[in-house]
């Protein structure tokens, strides 16, 4: 399984939650991959910085996450740029998420870990597959 993470999943994951833990122990132990985008990978860290987490805190759990070579942050480029314009335009989805949204179809990804209504529709479209809980 390769899942693509969007942002709630790494607060899921800050914050220990049973699921997301065990589909973090999978990709580090089993045969499952994670790919952060970017995009994630900074509004995780604002919002942990908006909570009161200490920078040294951030990056340590940051760290641990990527000790793995199957879970991995994934930069944007002018491919995921283009397919994340045209999905914003075309379904009115937030920039942010058409790049998170753009950067899991184009990376092959099985599974969207993300619990925001932005994607209802490209999940409706079949475009992805959302899971949440």
């Amino acid at each position: 399984m390769k899942y693509c993470a969007d942002t709630w999943f790494i607060l899921k994951l800050f914050k220990k939650d049973p699921k997301a833990l065990a589909i973090l122990n999978d990709a580090k132990d089993g045969k499952s991959r994670i790919i952060i985008p970017i995009m994630v990978y900074a509004e995780a860290r604002k919002k942990l910085m908006q909570e009161g987490c200490s920078a040294a805190i951030i990056g340590q759990f940051f760290t641990g996450v990527e000790m793995s070579n199957k879970i991995g942050l994934m930069l944007i480029d002018k491919r995921i740029a283009e397919e994340a314009s045209k999905i914003s335009f075309s379904y009115s989805v937030p920039l942010i998420d058409s790049f998170v949204a753009a950067t899991c179809k184009l990376t092959d990804c099985n599974i969207l870990l993300a619990d925001d209504c932005d994607y209802e529709l490209l999940e409706k479209k079949r475009y992805l597959k959302v899971q949440r809980w």
